[in-house]
Parts: C-alpha cells; sequence; structure tokens
C-alpha cells in the first residue's frame, strides 16, 4: 500500500503540473478587435467641446492611423480613435479575458507622446444611451517610445478616471472598476498634450483570457489534493488502529513472559536472600532514583533507562543464582561422598567443578557491580550537574554502557570513536543527557522501518581549547520542513509515541547556554543526520549576579551610534538620526536601573528576533527585555513573566505608511482601497501590525523577521510599503545604510493594543522588577518619557491632521 500511495502522488504531483501548465498555456481564448471596419472605428476631436484640432482617419495596409492636428483653442485639447466593440448597449464582459495586447505606434512634436487608453462601460445607473460623454472611462497611460511596439496590459491595471468621478456623481458601489459591459476602446492623445502634428498608428488589437480563471482552477486541484489526502488519513487510521491492536497483543503476551520469568527468578531467590539482600537493595534504589528522574524534567530521559538496567542485571544475577544452587548442591553430594566413598579423584573433581563456578559466579556478580556502579556515577552527575574535570570518553562509554539495554532491544549499533586523550572541566551530566537525547531520537526516529541502523558518536580537538563532537546516523533523515524547527520546544513529530519534543531543544539550550558552544544539524531524507558541537573544553562560568538584559540587535547598534560620546544620564534631546521608539525606552529602562540598583552589574544581550525575545524570558536565560512588547503578545505567558505598567497607552501608537521616494504607485494613495492593491511587508510576531493590517483588507504581505531587511526590500521596490512610526525630521524621512523612505502623505495607521515591558520569572527579576516598576512609573508621571517620544517622532504632531485609515475602514465596514 505505501508503494501504491508513493505511484498515487507522483502521479498526483505530474497531473497537477500539466493541469496547471495547460491551465496557463493552451486553455486560453481569445479576441481580435476588428479596427478596419468603418461602421466600428471613429476618429474624435474636441471641436464637439469648442476646439479647433482636426482628426481624420487613414487606412494603410493591416494598419488603421489617426492623424490629428491638436491646435490650443481648447482648454484640454484632444484627438481620439474609438472603436466600437458592440451595436448596442450590452458592450462585452472583459472579465472573462485578464489581458489586453497592443500594437500601436504614437508621434508628435516632442520624443515621448503619451497615449491614453480607455476601457468605456455602459451601465444604466450612470449612463445615457447615445451620450458617450456618460459613458465609464477605465483609463491606462503610458509612452508607446519607452516600450517594444507590442504591449501587454493586465485589465486590472485599468482604473476609474478620476476627473469622471468628479464630473458624474454616483452611488459608492459604481465607483470601482466595472468592466462587465464595456461598449468601446479609445486611444487619445496625451492630457497635456502640446500643438501640432501627431498620429497614432494602430496595428493590432487582442483580448486574451483563461476558459477557467486561474483561481478556480487552483481551488479545484486543492480540492482533489484534499480528497486524496483524507482518503490516505482514513486509510492510515485504520492501519494504525490494527497496528495498535497487534501491539498490544504482543504486549500482554510479553507481560505474561515476564510473570513467568519473575516467578522463576523468586523461586531460585529464596535460596541466596541472605547473600543477594545488597542486590536487592541495590535494585531498590534504582527504582528509588527513577522515581526522582521521573519528576525531574530536565532528567526524564533517565527514568526509560532504569528498566533497561533492572533487566540487565536480571541475566548476571540470574547465572549467579544458578551457579551458587549448582555449588550448593556439588557441598551436599560431598558430605554423602566424604561418609562413604571419600576419594582423592573425588577431591579433585570437587575442587575443579567449585572452582570454575566460583569463577562464573565473580564474574556475573562483577558484571552486575559494573552496571550499578556507573549508572550510580551517571544518576548522580544528571542529578546535580556539578562541574569537575573528566575525560570525555569516560562519560560517553558510561553513557553507552547506561543505554546498551535499550540499544540491545534494536538491531541497531552504536560505535565509539573519541581520543582518550580529550579532557574537559565542565558538567559531565547535562553532556550525558545530550548523548542520551541523540541515541533515543535516533531509535525513535532515524531507524523508523530501517532493519540495521548505525550512529557513530567520535570527537576530536580543532584547537587547543575547544572540541568537536559530532553524532550521526545512516537513518531515514530529515525533510527540510522539520529541520527547520528541531530545537523548538515541544516539537515532535511521535507525540504520543515517546517523543516529547523537549530533547533536541534540551541540547541546544544546555551547548548554547550551559557550555558556551555551538550545536548544528544537516541532514537530507534518505541520507541520514549529523549533528556537529564545538564546545569549550572548558566552559564558562556563570555570574549569577549578572543581570541579562534582551535588546534587538537592530535597536543595540541605533543605540549606540545615539549615544555617541555622550552617556545616558547626559541626554535631554531624544531627536537625531538614530532615535526612534525603541532606542528611547532603552535609554530611558537603563536610566531607571542605574537608580535603583547603582551598582548593579549588566549585560545588554542581542536577540536575533522579537519572538525569540519573549521565549528568552520564558526560559529564564534573561533577565528582562529592555524594549517594550505589545500586551497581547505577553498576556498568554503572564504567569511565567512578570509584566510592567503600560509605557504606551492603547491609542498612542499611530504610525507613517513608508515607501520608496520613487514609488509613485504608493505615493499616490488616497484612499482604503489604493491601501488594498499595495503589497507590504512586516513580521508576523509583531501580532499589532500583522493584524491590523490583516483587519484594513491588506491580503499581499511578506513576513520578514528584522527591520533591515524590510527596509532594503522596500527601498529595492521588492514590495510597495511598509509600517513605521514617523521620523523627527520635518520631512519625515527614514535613512538607514544607503536607504530612504517616505511616508505616504496624508495616511495615517492606528496600532491597537498598550506596549509594556516584561521580566522573566526568576527570583533575580522578579526582586529587580519591584523595584524597577516604580520608578518607570513615575517617569510616565512626570511625563519625561511621553516627551521623549514626541521628541523621536513616535508622537507626531505634523500629521495630526492626516487621514487616520482605521476610520476610514470602519466607516465603509
Amino acid at each position: 500500500m505505501n508503494r501504491f500511495f508513493r505511484q498515487f502522488i507522483l502521479s498526483m504531483v505530474a497531473l497537477s503540473l500539466l493541469a496547471l501548465y495547460a491551465n496557463e498555456h493552451w486553455m486560453t481564448r481569445r479576441l481580435q478587435i476588428d479596427f478596419m471596419s468603418d461602421e466600428k472605428v471613429s476618429a474624435i476631436d474636441d471641436r464637439s467641446e469648442g476646439g479647433k484640432s482636426i482628426a481624420k482617419l487613414i487606412k494603410n495596409g493591416h494598419a488603421l492611423t489617426m492623424e490629428c492636428d491638436i491646435i490650443a483653442a481648447y482648454q484640454w485639447p484632444f484627438c481620439e480613435l474609438a472603436i466600437k466593440l458592440k451595436d448596442d448597449n450590452s458592450g462585452i464582459d472583459l472579465n472573462q479575458f485578464d489581458t489586453l495586447k497592443l500594437q500601436i505606434r504614437s508621434t508628435g512634436p516632442q520624443q515621448h507622446n503619451p497615449v491614453r487608453v480607455f476601457l468605456r462601460n455602459f451601465n444604466p445607473a450612470y449612463s445615457i444611451a447615445d451620450s458617450p460623454g456618460s459613458l465609464k472611462p477605465h483609463e491606462v497611460v503610458y509612452d508607446p517610445n519607452l516600450v517594444a511596439p507590442e504591449v501587454e496590459f493586465k485589465l486590472n491595471q485599468f482604473m476609474v478616471a478620476s476627473w469622471w468621478t468628479q464630473s458624474h456623481p454616483t452611488s459608492i458601489e459604481h465607483l470601482g472598476p466595472q468592466l462587465d459591459q464595456v461598449v468601446a476602446i479609445s486611444f487619445i492623445t496625451g492630457g497635456n498634450v502640446v500643438p501640432g502634428k501627431h498620429s497614432i498608428s494602430l496595428e493590432a488589437v487582442e483580448l486574451t483570457g483563461q476558459w477557467i480563471p486561474t483561481e478556480h482552477f487552483r481551488l479545484g486541484l486543492i480540492f482533489v489534493w484534499l480528497a486524496g489526502i483524507v482518503i490516505y488519513l482514513v486509510w492510515d487510521s485504520r492501519q494504525s488502529r490494527r497496528e495498535l491492536r497487534e501491539s498490544d497483543r504482543l504486549k500482554q503476551a510479553l507481560e505474561l513472559s515476564n510473570q513467568e520469568l519473575e516467578s522463576r527468578v523468586e523461586e531460585r531467590t529464596r535460596a541466596l536472600a541472605a547473600s543477594n539482600a545488597q542486590l536487592i537493595e541495590t535494585l531498590q534504589n534504582l527504582e528509588g532514583t527513577r522515581s526522582e528522574l521521573v519528576q525531574n524534567e530536565k532528567n526524564a530521559a533517565l527514568g526509560s533507562l532504569v528498566s533497561g538496567i533492572a533487566h540487565e542485571l536480571n541475566t548476571p544475577i540470574g547465572n549467579a543464582l544458578l551457579v551458587s544452587t549448582t555449588l550448593a548442591d556439588k557441598i551436599r553430594d560431598l558430605e554423602v561422598i566424604s561418609e562413604t566413598k571419600f576419594t582423592r579423584k573425588a577431591l579433585k573433581d570437587f575442587f575443579i567443578e567449585t572452582t570454575h563456578g566460583t569463577a562464573i559466579l565473580q564474574q556475573n556478580l562483577e558484571r552486575a557491580a559494573t552496571l550499578i556502579a556507573s549508572f550510580k556515577q551517571l544518576s548522580a552527575d544528571q542529578h546535580s550537574e556539578q562541574r569537575r574535570q573528566f575525560r570525555l570518553i569516560d562519560v560517553v562509554e558510561e553513557t553507552q554502557l547506561a543505554m546498551l539495554p535499550s540499544i540491545k532491544q534494536t538491531p541497531h549499533q552504536l560505535n565509539i570513536d573519541i581520543d582518550p586523550a580529550i579532557d574537559m572541566d565542565a558538567y559531565p551530566g547535562p553532556l550525558s543527557q545530550i548523548f542520551i537525547n541523540l541515541i533515543n531520537n535516533a531509535l525513535l526516529h532515524a531507524f523508523d522501518k530501517i532493519e540495521h541502523g548505525h550512529m557513530l558518536l567520535s570527537a576530536k580537538l580543532v584547537s587547543q581549547d575547544k572540541v568537536e563532537i559530532i553524532f550521526s546516523d545512516d537513518g531515514n533523515g530529515i525533510p527540510a520542513t522539520i529541520l527547520r524547527r528541531v530545537f523548538e520546544p515541544f516539537f515532535t513529530t511521535k507525540l504520543g509515541k515517546g517523543g516529547s519534543g523537549l530533547g533536541m531543544h534540551l541540547a541546544h539550550t544546555v551547548v548554547t547556554q550551559l557550555f558556551g558552544g555551538k550545536i548544528e544539524i544537516e541532514s537530507l531524507p534518505s541520507e541520514g543526520t549529523s549533528i556537529r558541537m564545538l564546545l569549550p573544553l572548558i566552559a564558562p562560568q556563570v555570574d549569577q549576579n549578572l543581570i541579562r538584559i534582551g535588546v534587538p540587535k537592530d535597536v543595540l547598534e541605533d543605540y549606540h551610534l545615539f549615544l555617541g560620546t555622550r552617556s545616558n544620564q547626559d541626554i535631554n534631546d531624544f531627536g537625531g538620526l538614530h532615535s526612534r521608539r525603541d532606542v528611547v525606552e532603552l535609554t530611558f529602562f537603563i536610566r531607571a536601573l542605574e537608580k535603583v540598583r547603582p551598582n548593579a552589574e549588566y549585560k545588554l544581550v542581542p536577540i536575533d528576533s522579537y519572538a525569540n525575545g519573549i521565549e528568552q524570558l520564558r526560559q529564564s536565560t534573561i533577565t528582562c527585555l529592555a524594549t517594550t512588547c505589545w500586551e497581547s503578545d505577553l498576556i498568554a505567558y503572564a504567569e511565567e513573566i512578570y509584566i510592567s505598567p503600560a509605557m504606551i497607552a492603547d491609542g498612542l501608537s499611530i504610525v507613517g505608511i513608508y515607501t520608496s521616494p520613487h514609488n509613485q504607485h504608493a505615493l499616490n494613495c488616497k484612499t482604503l482601497n489604493d491601501f488594498q492593491q499595495l503589497r507590504l511587508v512586516s513580521n508576523r510576531d509583531w501580532s499589532a501590525d500583522w493584524n491590523t493590517l490583516k483587519q484594513l483588507g491588506i491580503e499581499n504581505c511578506l513576513d520578514v523577521k528584522t527591520w533591515r531587511q524590510m527596509v532594503y526590500m522596500v527601498s529595492s521596490s521588492e514590495v510597495d510599503a511598509l509600517l513605521a512610526p514617523f521620523a523627527t525630521h520635518h520631512d519625515l524621512k527614514i535613512e538607514l545604510d544607503d536607504c530612504q523612505l517616505v511616508p505616504v502623505p496624508g495616511l495615517r495607521v492606528e496600532l491597537t493594543g498598550s506596549r509594556h515591558f516584561a521580566f522573566s520569572n526568576s527570583q533575580q527579576a522578579a526582586n529587580l522588577a519591584k523595584v524597577i516598576f516604580p520608578e518607570l512609573e513615575r517617569m510616565l508621571e512626570d511625563g519625561s518619557f511621553i516627551d521623549a517620544l514626541h521628541q523621536c517622532g513616535f508622537i507626531n504632531t505634523h500629521t495630526s491632521s492626516w487621514t487616520i485609515l482605521n476610520s476610514q475602514f470602519s466607516k465603509n465596514t
């Protein structure tokens, strides 16, 4: 069945690609517009409006030319080449077409002679029969001299001419583009045309479209795929239930076998109860250790080892019991012989057998003692996370010994290749925990449906102070969609089947934070996985009194540029090139910290992203965040973090729509409808920004994680605009590196919600929050913080009269 589904999926992919290609290239409709018929073509000039311009038509082969003598007698002189599409007012429904293709040339007294292309729509709501001036014009303006002779226009590029809506008031539902009853296509000289001889030569007019719209076609394909997925899921669910029933049956059989085995062991144990009391006590201690480990989240993986160790001990203990029973029987036989036929040979045989038996007994007891000692050492290290000097090979071998029962239950193999001379001064417990997690992951994920898998744990020195440890397997590998999430907490593909989703996250946390190292993972499907760790031989010392303050990287860079040679306490003016809202927040936060804890040691820790900062707060790897977060993002973790009073109240976060100075499409936005046509960039983690854009009807919005990259994309016209607080300059420009952005004039956006500082749930953070929150409130009450927000431009008085699109949206809805 698996082979069948693979073939089915490959066939579906091939058919889908073929269908998409056919829809794009073969399933098209075309309409050639006849412009050579005298009944359908006409030349119109401004003489009907009181002007003196003269237009006439000339046919030359397959081309139609309108020659026009423009005379500046009318305010807006023009000549128009009009093509009637239908004799009545029913027109043509252009919604069934996508593109208008033209072959057109334009000449005139100047080098550039733009042409306006009109699609004229008839609607009884605003049009009058036999009145061309009442037809709604949808226009596109372009210069044929700047493009190839053959040009294509998407019909959604045609917008209603603004001058028509001003002179023809109509209801709101008829203000937008309507291309369902287009009765004529017109080609008109430019708006500010220069008097003189002009000509517009038309060689071809064609409308093209698809029989089935691309959106509908793709929805159909998606429906087919969803149906196939549902069928597969139903089949897989039934298969899983069958496998589960078989697993339960095997589990019951195994339990019966274990019960029978335990009864046999118990019978033999009675005879040696006294001599094996120490071993029984050790087993009880192991079970006690198991209960303790299960309660400890960081040592959860060791819980699965206890039962394996106990099972592994059964073999040497059982052998010892058997040998001791045999020795007891031989002693009784010797007693009988000594009373009847005691000979030298009998005594010699007794010595040989007892010597052999005691050797076996000693060997099995030593094996049990070794297992117990290794597990006790491993458990002690895990429990205490004590720092000590150790040989790396010793920790690896102890871990291998502890994992041996789990590995022996599978057909897979673990190999070790480590230089015995590698010594470390670090934490052996967490290091062995990483090895356990990696081995468990390989057994659980990598070798699924693989008969014989191989794991390799190797290590070598790469410098005088660093060691490279690599764990690799030849298993199934990891798909790219899963690979980028393996270090996320609680992410697992085996939920409910032995996977907790914490193993790789714990490994990443220990390597990067406790050891101060790096961890990387490389994998390709069907080609195995390789996990590389680069660790210092001497782990860094952790200062428990150091306050770790998280700051976004770009904010930290601007903060240092903003300070320059000044100290934090000397700053009174918060205007300037590098000042902005989050730089002001960082300045006031440090100012408050230095006031309430003047002798405190703190470190500004760069944070990669907004979401990562909140996650590090939850994990207490940083003490606090020195820039504010939206309350909606913090409230979900209210029991895990401390949240300050609102530093920026709801309603104060009003931002501009920033674009490139050369993007006329964006700069010409006047209404919400114009704004909805733009391509924007934002960060999905900025919930207030992202949700506001979605509420405003923005469908084309890219998710980018860093501010710098957003600015680059807008500057290079990859997207049209982004939301940003207004800059302090009178021209409101934002400058970053070589990029410059300007706001769309007259428009603003209000971001809903308040902003707050946040602290982790550690004792250090709790003590700090108690003293720093009142100081931050004092800065709000005396107005110094709000004044700084005015100075940096976040609260901008120059734009107070601009339209807030949210209110316009509320009116429209």
